[in-house]
């Protein structure tokens, strides 16, 4: 797997995981690359806080989407 196959993967909307990376994405109207990469640095840089807060979102976001 090189660079270009990551960021193609990265790009694409498909879920990974929960899909709250791409569900923030789509909900702003943000880039999915830009929103993944900054999800995945919050994790790492704090990887308690960042999973409760990603977890948390799986659970908030998916009822955001219902309600619009």
């Amino acid at each position: 797997m090189n660079i270009d196959d990551l960021v193609t993967r990265l790009k694409r909307p498909r879920r990974m995981v929960c899909g709250v990376a791409a569900m923030t994405a789509d909900k702003f109207d943000w880039s999915c690359l830009w929103t993944r990469v900054v999800w995945a640095l919050a994790v790492a840089m704090n990887p308690a806080m960042g999973l409760l807060v990603y977890f948390v979102l799986a659970l908030v976001l998916p009822k955001w989407q219902r309600e619009i």
